[in-house]
């Protein structure tokens, strides 16, 4: 995939919605230009918001990582799938809905911190998000529920993530299973929806034609800012870039964020 970042042609740069994995850390490992760059803006009163796919960790735990890696953000300054799953959800069923929940504890955790129950029994919605710790009793229970009229929520479509030495199945190849042997299309939370994006926004308080999309996944992150009418920007430090002609194009690709100008 060609590189294209000609600093004539970027915008004027007022804001930054941003994935994560990938984009600033690969697993444990931060991405050090990255992360130069995020405190480059911050210095220089450039508002960002990060939106995660990632439901495994809680707004906190974010915060925390980031600050490890020198990198001063709030919960304010982070949107998860998992949060915003849970808050999707409580716009349309009441407190004390049956939710049958695969993933981790942090989406298990989004989940009664918006008053519904967890359960096996009889769940109205299954919802998915990444589990290192998958069985086929938990795929089978899924599959079940989703058969019996269930409605079948993804946290996101991810098939792949990076990882310090390579890449890991996500959340998408789980949810995958599911659908596929249950014959059903999931509702998707996460990019490449908007929610999350609309989320941040609303946060940064910027307008859309001065604030970029930055992911390094395009099915994802760049579908999800072509789709809020961001500039999208593919950096090509996380997941392998997939060339597919049905996919709208990222305006910029990089190879590193400190590429893109400090412009305001």
């Amino acid at each position: 995939m060609v590189e294209l970042a000609n600093t004539m042609d970027w915008p004027l740069v007022k804001g930054i919605v941003s994935d994560l994995d990938g984009v600033v850390y690969r697993g444990r490992t931060a991405i050090l230009d990255a992360v130069e760059a995020f405190r480059n803006w911050q210095a220089e009163g450039i508002p960002f918001c990060f939106v995660t796919n990632n439901s495994t960790h809680t707004a906190k735990d974010v915060v925390t990582k980031l600050n490890g890696f020198g990198l001063e953000t709030t919960q304010d300054n982070v949107v998860t799938s998992a949060a915003t799953a849970a808050q999707l959800i409580r716009q349309s069923y009441p407190a004390g809905t049956r939710i049958y929940v695969v993933g981790a504890p942090s989406l298990r955790k989004a989940i009664l911190d918006a008053e519904l129950v967890i359960t096996d029994k009889q769940p109205a919605i299954v919802i998915m998000g990444l589990d290192r710790e998958i069985t086929h009793e938990k795929l089978r229970i899924a599959v079940d529920a989703v058969l019996k009229g269930a409605v079948l929520i993804g946290t996101n479509p991810d098939l792949l993530l990076p990882t310090p030495t390579g890449f890991e199945p996500g959340a998408g190849a789980i949810l995958t299973a599911v659908a596929t042997a249950a014959r059903v299309k999931p509702i998707i939370v996460g990019k490449p929806e908007v929610y999350m994006i609309e989320a941040a926004l609303s946060r940064l308080g910027t307008d859309r034609a001065t604030t970029l999309m930055i992911g390094d996944q395009i099915p994802t992150d760049i579908q999800a800012g072509k789709r809020a009418g961001l500039c999208s920007v593919l950096v090509t430090t996380g997941v392998p870039p997939v060339e597919d002609p049905s996919l709208q194009a990222p305006d910029f690709i990089i190879s590193s964020l400190k590429q893109i100008p400090l412009k305001r």
